[in-house]
Formats: structure tokens, C-alpha cells, sequence
């Protein structure tokens, strides 16, 4: 459920980092934060959130990075559970959400839909997201979402005392980039 939760945030900060100035080198400024919401059966919800989100370019794509070890869900054992069992972050510590400038129309301002290359649990695969940047001052603010089947990055389907999460996970993630 938190793999899930790790992939999809990293697709929406990526989706949302490309829409930036053209030739510019972006830096990340200010809040961030990535959202995870796994479900399960009778009404189960899991949310897991993160503030660490990194943001870089190069001339052609855009790069969205989310330390996994820092997602957090409130309840200490599920944290544990996420992070050792599933998500495994001494083996695969980072999601990487790689998004080409072209896919995503940059350096336009607006948002839509895009594809990039989702790397989680060690494997890489391309992930559909949405998303949103809207200039502000100096900067953009930039929001993203996506749906994350865990299983497919080959992560367990989380189950504890016989109630499991589906493997679709969905993530949203903003953030605020200027070009430097």
C-alpha cells in the first residue's frame, strides 16, 4: 500500500516540475508535499504523507524524486511495515519519476496529461499522471497526480491481520519551483 502511495507521488511531482520555464535550471522553493491513499475493504483507508520532494532538470527532461523512508502514515508499526517489508528503502530508498520537457508541452504553463518513466522497487515502467503549474512570482507552483498499481513494480499487495489494500494506489504531489 505505502509502495503504492511512493509511486504515485513521485509521478505527480515529476508531471508537475516539467511545465516550467524553457531553458532554465529549476530549484525547488518552499512547502512540498506528497500524498499517498491506499484502500482496502469495509470503509479501510491509508494516507501517507511526505514533505521531502526534489526537484531537477536537464535540457530535455524533468526529474521528481521522493525519499521513501521520510513517507509517514501516522501509526508508527505501519510505518515499520511499509517501509521494511514493502517498500524494502534499504534496497530501493527513492522513487524517480522521469518525464521528457516534450511530453509535457514545456516550458507552457497549464496542465494535462502526460506519460513518464516511474522508477520504483528497483524497476522502471512508464506511468500515466496529470498535472497543474500555474505561475507565481518568480516561480511555479506545480501539483500532480497518479494512479499506481504496486504490483506491477513488483511490490507485495500490503496485508495485515487478514484485511489487504487494492494494488492501486493513488498519489498526489505539489510543489514550488523557480527557474535559478
Amino acid at each position: 500500500m505505502h509502495r503504492w502511495l511512493h509511486v504515485g507521488l513521485f509521478a505527480s511531482a515529476f508531471t508537475a516540475g516539467a511545465a516550467l520555464t524553457a531553458h532554465a535550471k529549476l530549484a525547488s522553493t518552499g512547502a512540498a508535499t506528497v500524498e499517498f491513499k491506499a484502500v482496502g475493504p469495509a470503509g479501510l483507508s491509508i494516507v501517507g504523507k511526505s514533505d521531502e520532494v526534489r526537484v531537477s532538470d536537464t535540457a530535455d527532461s524533468v526529474t521528481i524524486v521522493i525519499p521513501l523512508a521520510k513517507l509517514d502514515t501516522g501509526i508508527e508499526l505501519r510505518n515499520k511495515h511499509m517501509k521494511e517489508k514493502y517498500l524494502e528503502v534499504g534496497k530501493f530508498p527513492n522513487a524517480k519519476l522521469i518525464v521528457t520537457k516534450a511530453a509535457i508541452g514545456y516550458p507552457a504553463v497549464g496542465g494535462g496529461e502526460a506519460t513518464g518513466q516511474l522508477d520504483l522497487h528497483g524497476q522502471t515502467k512508464p506511468v500515466k499522471f496529470k498535472y497543474e503549474a500555474k505561475k507565481g512570482g518568480s516561480g511555479h507552483a506545480v501539483s500532480g497526480s497518479v494512479r499506481v498499481d504496486m504490483t506491477a513494480f513488483g511490490i507485495e499487495k500490503p496485508s495485515y491481520m487478514g484485511l489487504s489494500v487494492k494494488p492501486d494506489v493513488d498519489v498526489a504531489v505539489t510543489f514550488n519551483v523557480v527557474d535559478s
